[in-house]
Order: C-alpha cells, then structure tokens, then sequence
C-alpha cells in the first residue's frame, strides 16, 4: 500500500507558514532575531522535503524517512521540543490500525510526556504547558462522547489557543514583556492544521485516511531508535560498522541484545520471529561475530572501515590527513568572527541569531573535524538544545560547551588543544565561560517593557548576562553604560567583537571609554561582522 505522509505534513506545514512571522515577533526582548516559528517550521520543512513526491510501501519504510527528516532538521530550542512531541505521539499511533478518536487522545498524551522528558527541568507557561492543555482537552472530549478524530483534535487545538493566552499568567517575563509564549502557539497553530484537514478543508483532498496511512504517519518519528544512534561514552576511535544476520535464532533474545550493547556501540538488533538483524560499531568485530555465533548462523555480513573511509574522503576533499585527538566545531556569523575561529582551528557552521543551523549541519561539521571526539561550542542560546542531540546523528564522541555568543566562543576557543584529553579540553572551556560576562547591544524592533524598563521601538539596548540593563538612543551610550558595569565588576580584560553595523572608528570611542573606566582594564577590539548585534562584549 502506497503511503502519503506528505497530505499531512503539507497541512500542518501550511498552517504554521501562515502564522510563523507573527510566532516570530513574540520575543521576551524586542530583538530583531525572533526565529521561534522559523526553527519550528524548518523542523516540518525538513520532513516536508524528505515526503514530498515520495510515496513508500510500508509504514516502516515511511516512518524511517519521516523521523531521520525530523531529526536532522530540528532547530534551536522550539524545533527540538517540536520533534520530540512529533515522535511521542508517533510512538503511539504506530501501534494503531487507523487514526482513531482514542488513538488521537493517547497521541497527544504522548507527545506531552516525551516533551516534558525532554527537558531537564521544564517550565510553565512555554509550549510544554500548551500541549499538556491540549491532551488533557482531548481526553475530555473523548470521554464526553465525542468520538470522530476530527471533534478530538479540534477540542485540542481549541483548549492549545486558550493555553497559550494563559501563558503569561504563569511565566512572570511573558507577563512583563506583554507577549504569550511564542513555542505555545506554534502548538496550537499546528494543531489546527491537524484539525482542518482531518475536516477535510485541506484544499480538496479527502480527509479520510486509511490503516496504512494513519500507521505511516504515526510512526514518522519513531522509527529510528535511540538505541540505533546511541554513542558510548568510552568510544575512542571511528572502528568497524559491521552488519549481520541470524538464522534460527534460538537462546535468551533481551541477554544477547544486553550483551551486543555492552560490547558495542550504535547497536540496533531487530528480531523477526527465528530472524535477527544486527547493526554496530566495534573495534572488534571478530568478538561480536564469536558470540552471535553461539545463538545460531551467520550470514550476510558486511564490514566497513569507518577510519578509512575517514581518511579517504579527506583526501578527496584535499584536507591534509591529520591526525588530532580532538576537533572543535562553533556556530558563527560574520566573516571576522569565522576567520578568528578558523584560524584558532575551528570548523564553523554558518548560523546563530536569527538563524539557527539544523543538527544536520552540525553533524556535517561534526564529520569534517576527523576526529573521534569532537568539543561543539553552541554560541546561541537556541542552538544549545541542537548540540545536545548530536550524540544521536554521529560517530564522534561530543562534549558541548553551552556558550550563548559569538564572543564568549572566541573566548572559550583559548582553552582549545587538539593533542589534548577532549574532556579536559571542554571542561576547561566551560569553566572559562563559566567565568565571563556576556554583553550584547541591538535595536529594538518593536515597543516592550522589559525587566522593569520602558523600551522603544527603535532604542538601543544593552544586555548583560542575560538580563536588560541599558536602554539608550545610541550605540555608544549603550555600551558605555553596560561597560561600567562590567568594569564595576572587577573586569581584567574586555574583548569588544564588532558588528556589521558599527563602524571601526565608533568601536575605538567606545574601547577609549572604557579605558578611561579603570587603570587596570585591559580593551580588545575584533571585527566579528556578525548581523543584528552591533556589538558584542565579553568580560574575563
């Protein structure tokens, strides 16, 4: 039976493009980086581009598509928690014939408890909040006897919009600033996609869908596992990928599977019936084929040399075939700030405000170092929940550094030593960015209030840690003001990164200034070119 995933993602897709500017507009601080919506659609896109035109037999095959798609093109904070309600409410449907009202109800239980386990400490009043709202509405409707999908899902999605007004009620800076939670109603505005076309408004397709479909698309993110992509942490080279079969399978199924996950590492073991394919990767495959051995015949065996395929494809791309014990990729914006990272041995990843690479480029990145531990400096905020999955999509060990700018990246890029242990190398790195201020001076695009202060659109403002503090007509008075603080501190050194839209000879007043500040502080100023953010500053 021919699948077509691509009817409901388009729905969904389309629903959330029509809104995704207003998602974007919803920032706790007026910056002009609001990219909620866009990293919640590029998750879809992802999927969307994997789908489209594309028709698959089985839902297995068609939920291996969809889920790779979901993964590799989740972004930022919003797209990750996204693709981890997609996958916990595909966990459940794939178990069901057809995509009726219970299974719809059980779906959106399960994406509410595979976000919330996503999150190690979630938060209320964010889109966590909205889709707990919208499973319990459903579960409601179903047992007041509302029994069509259609009648479910559109209680959801009523109760999501109803959720997301609640927000600010419940997380005290969305009450501040005068906005809801922007994740939240990228959640309700999905969910009402889901709801026109189960209704059948989804410009002339049936809305009917039948076992195969409702399988395939339920399974879109969970067909591959975490066990399938799960990385050892004590892996310490590239290995074997080895794959093979056992015939007439006999023996204790879960101590050999248990066994080939403590031997091994990306390890998927499906059993059909007497049937067992293996997946690994070993530095060993003779021990691995020894054991299964014992449990029945071997056949099909296929075995690759990850090092040398390494190795070959640096040479084919005419990167020297140097060895390093540890490799580090950054997000970056600005043709300054990537050089200053290349030359300190970084491989960057365009992207950061307002553009928030997917983990398929990181992962990319991640390859390209050739090494078998790889230190990722996350330079954004919303690039942070990205990173952390990419123990899922590649080979290499990673040790994430959670920086949130480019210039406490730079910073951090001190400690870097590729002959060195890379969880010293990290640790050593967090504790550096541990140690710093961060300070970032933009241009509000819109009216807000913030922290307690009025700002115009239009003001300049200066954030400091996380925090407004300076809320001033020009550049100069901004970072001025949000220098003082830093120096009052106790600040050593101030590294200023320059910005697309601050001159040379502005950055040098603003660096005279805060020489004046204090005798002992030491001022560096660097062209970064990064968009948005005139300046950037990081204090040691």
């Amino acid at each position: 039976m021919a699948i077509r995933m691509a009817l409901v993602v388009t729905a969904v897709h389309a629903a959330l493009k029509s809104q995704v500017a207003k998602i974007d507009a919803l920032n706790v601080y007026p910056v002009p980086d609001g990219d909620t919506g866009t990293n919640m659609l590029l998750t879809l896109e992802s999927v969307l581009r994997e789908t489209s035109d594309e028709t698959y037999e089985t839902p297995e095959a068609a939920s291996k598509a969809g889920a790779r798609a979901a993964l590799m093109g989740a972004r930022g904070n919003s797209g990750v928690i996204l693709s981890q309600m997609i996958r916990g409410a595909c966990d459940v449907l794939a178990k069901s014939a057809s995509l009726s009202a219970e299974a719809f109800v059980a779906a959106l239980e399960g994406a509410r408890e595979r976000a919330y386990a996503s999150i190690r400490e979630p938060v209320e009043g964010t889109m966590l909040t909205v889709i707990k709202d919208a499973a319990r509405a459903a579960r409601e409707a179903l047992e007041s006897g509302v029994k069509d999908p259609a009648g479910v899902v559109a209680a959801a999605a009523r109760e999501a919009h109803a959720s997301v007004k609640r927000t600010p009620q419940l997380l005290g800076t969305l009450r501040e600033a005068g906005v809801v939670d922007a994740g939240g109603l990228g959640v309700a505005v999905i969910l009402d996609g889901l709801s026109s076309w189960l209704g059948g408004k989804n410009d002339g397709e049936s809305g009917e869908i039948s076992g195969g479909e409702a399988s395939a698309l339920a399974s879109a993110a969970s067909g591959v596992t975490d066990s399938e992509l799960f990385i050892e942490p004590e892996e310490e080279a590239w290995g074997y990928c080895t794959e093979f079969f056992v015939t007439g399978f006999s023996g204790d199924a879960e101590e050999f599977e248990q066994h080939i996950h403590d031997i091994c590492r990306s390890v998927l073991v499906v059993p059909d019936e007497d049937l067992v394919k293996v997946h690994m990767h070993t530095q060993d495959p003779g021990e691995a084929l020894s054991y299964a051995g014992g449990f029945g015949r071997l056949y099909g065996i296929k075995i690759d040399d990850m090092e040398a395929q390494t190795r070959a494809r640096r040479e084919q791309n005419g990167q020297p075939d140097v060895a390093v014990k540890v490799g580090v990729v950054v997000a970056s914006r600005g043709e300054g700030a990537r050089r200053l990272f290349e030359e300190s041995g970084a491989v960057v990843v365009e992207g950061g405000q307002g553009e928030n690479p997917s983990a398929a480029d990181f992962a990319r990145a991640v390859e390209s170092a050739g090494a078998a531990e790889v230190v990722v400096l996350a330079n954004n905020k919303n690039i942070i929940p990205t990173v952390e999955r990419l123990h899922e999509l590649v080979e290499a060990k990673v040790h994430v550094v959670p920086t949130t700018s480019i210039a406490a990246g730079l910073a951090a890029m001190v400690a870097y030593d590729s002959e060195a242990e890379a969880e010293e190398v990290a640790s050593e790195m967090r504790e550096m960015f541990a140690g710093l201020r961060c300070a970032e001076i933009t241009r509000a695009v819109r009216d807000a209030s913030v922290d307690g202060k009025d700002v115009p659109e239009g003001a300049y403002i200066g954030i400091l840690d996380g925090k407004l503090c300076v809320v001033e007509e020009s550049v100069t008075d901004a970072a001025k003001k949000v220098a003082s603080e830093i120096v009052a501190g106790g600040a050593e050194l101030i590294t200023l990164l320059r910005g697309e839209d601050l001159d040379e000879s502005s950055a040098e007043v603003i660096a005279g200034a805060i020489r004046e500040m204090g005798e002992d502080v030491e001022v560096e100023v660097y062209d970064g070119g990064q968009p948005m953010y005139p300046l950037q500053v990081v204090a040691e």
